[in-house]
């Protein structure tokens, strides 16, 4: 019997041991990090009704160009990044994906991203990863 004793008691100290190691290691953000400011671009949001925002067979789409009839690239992000200066075409202004590919989005679906979000900050910026970011604030 002291013999299982002694063999709970290691194994409780060694849990014990482990688990304060877990517990005292720093915590480390995974994921990508901000790195510089994409200057001259701000941040729009898609502000479209329900019926649009929840159909996700119909998405709001970045297009090749600024046709209705243009290939999707992908659905648009929730938040876009756009120059300051908007290059605005056939009711589509001019953004880009994530991966920095130019696209086109419908801007009827569009508002300043402080309209949406007020008291809120946002800042497209180039990620660790070399791919296109955002920063919050408020």
């Amino acid at each position: 019997m002291q013999i299982s004793n002694i063999a709970y008691l290691k194994a409780a100290t060694a849990l014990t041991i482990l688990i304060s190691g877990l517990v005292t290691q720093p915590a480390h953000a995974a994921g990508p990090h901000p790195v510089k400011p994409l200057a001259g671009y701000k941040c729009l949001a898609l502000d479209a009704p329900d019926s649009v925002m929840m159909d996700f067979k119909n998405p709001i789409p970045l297009r090749e160009a600024p046709d209705d009839d243009a290939p999707v690239i992908a659905p648009a992000g929730a938040i876009l990044a756009v120059k300051d200066s908007e290059e605005i075409k056939s009711g589509y202004v001019k953004s880009m994906n994530l991966a920095f590919r130019p696209g086109w989005v419908p801007t009827k679906y569009l508002k300043p991203y402080s309209e949406v979000h007020p008291g809120n900050t946002c800042q497209p910026y180039l990620m660790d990863n070399q791919r296109l970011g955002f920063v919050f604030g408020h």
